[in-house]
């Protein structure tokens, strides 16, 4: 029997990205592979915005277009947080899910073809989450405590869920055996990894303590965290240990203290002013990259100038855009003073470029600073006897054969 071909669309998050490996690789070990023509498709939807749901459905109408006789299977955080999901999206062959439960998903997909599961070939954990990339993402934790007023996070994924550290070292051990260069530490609420695990005591620096402990391991970065959440004790193992990235990204969100509080942002412009300080105090040459939403309900053009000015002042090298767009089930939703699409726009346009002209000043400074030395670089492709390169600063380079062996590959 020829095997079942399939493909999985994940949209949104990091988190949502590895969801969507693990499940590649579980359909992979039933039997079914990846298909240019496939008779199951999947779409791992996002739903932190209404903009978010738009591409869902945007998405899923193109590929029924496409594959008009394929199992369709819509999963992830829009069916979990949107009841009327089911309603927008017509057709017989259409199956909706939610968020987790992959043996179950699976046992349901199998048993559209009259398959029978092979249970020990399914490992809830995803040991391992293949992907095409040298570069490897592994989600640590799930959920989130935080309730930011704009954010759908907690409705759809539920608290603050830490995965053990026994197993999160197994998978990371795993990658790099499979020659997987650098591994990228990822979850909804990293900064607070652990501390559902009480009973362990531990958290995000005595997890990194001992992946580091990891024969052969490569680069470690962490995806994302919260400014509150740098600790002097991670600021410290950065410090010490080459092989964490000197990188972070560390989400703004507004530079206007107004705003912060409507979004439930738990510091202040001042705060974070003072922990970027102490981080390039330890680690002068780190990469800072950030997020900032645009057009928040009551932003006013003094606040939008206020979040510019200290965008520029805290010389991010890159910055990550998003215009506002609340779920119906946030806070912010119902928030009055809304900004209009057209002052939204322009106000983003305004952002981005100044992105880019930050990203360009920094990547400068540290080319600059390493002309005479040697640059930690993972290969991620080649294109035109070029490669590409992934810089631990997180900038991308395009080197020669000749200009890479220069450097230090990880």
């Amino acid at each position: 029997m020829s095997k079942i071909g399939f493909q999985i669309y994940s949209l949104g998050c990091k988190v949502n990205q590895y969801d969507g490996a693990v499940l590649r690789h579980q359909l992979e070990q039933q039997g079914f592979a990846i298909s240019s023509q496939p008779q199951l498709v999947i779409v791992n939807t996002c739903a932190v915005t209404q903009n978010a749901i738009t591409k869902d459905q945007r998405l899923i109408r193109q590929l029924q277009q496409k594959f008009p006789q394929s199992q369709l299977v819509i999963m992830g955080c829009w069916p979990e947080t949107d009841q009327q999901a089911k309603k927008s999206v017509t057709g017989q062959k259409v199956l909706f899910w939610g968020v987790g439960g992959n043996k179950q998903l699976i046992k349901k997909i199998l048993e559209l073809y009259s398959l029978q599961l092979k249970p020990e070939k399914i490992m809830e954990s995803g040991l391992l989450a293949t992907t095409d990339r040298s570069r490897y993402f592994i989600k640590v934790g799930d959920g989130c405590n935080q309730f930011c007023s704009y954010c759908l996070i907690p409705f759809a994924r539920g608290r603050l869920k830490s995965r053990s550290p026994q197993e999160i070292i197994q998978e990371i051990t795993l990658a790099t055996k499979n020659d997987y260069r650098e591994i990228i530490l990822s979850g909804i609420h990293l900064g607070r990894y652990g501390q559902d695990l009480k009973k362990n005591r531990i958290n995000l620096v005595s997890l990194l303590k001992e992946i580091l402990k990891i024969e052969n391991l490569g680069r470690l970065r962490l995806s994302s965290i919260e400014v509150n959440e740098i600790t002097p004790q991670l600021i410290k193992l950065m410090k010490q240990n080459q092989k964490i990235c000197s990188h972070l990204h560390i989400s703004l969100q507004s530079g206007s203290n107004k705003i912060l509080k409507l979004m439930n942002r738990p510091y202040s412009t001042d705060y974070f002013t003072k922990k970027v300080k102490e981080l390039r105090r330890a680690l002068p040459n780190i990469a800072i990259t950030t997020d900032i939403i645009v057009g928040f309900p009551g932003e006013t053009e003094i606040d939008f100038q206020a979040t510019y000015k200290f965008a520029k002042k805290i010389q991010f090298s890159k910055i990550h855009v998003f215009s506002f767009s609340a779920h119906q089930k946030t806070r912010a939703f119902y928030l009055t003073d809304k900004v209009s699409s057209l002052e939204i726009k322009k106000r983003s346009e305004l952002l981005r470029k100044l992105s880019l002209e930050l990203g360009e000043k920094y990547q400068q400074k540290i080319l600059k600073k390493y002309q005479n030395k040697k640059l930690s670089l993972v290969v991620e492709g080649k294109k035109d006897k070029q490669y590409r390169c992934k810089t631990e600063f997180y900038f991308d380079l395009y080197l020669s054969k000749k200009d890479l062996t220069k450097n230090i590959l990880v």
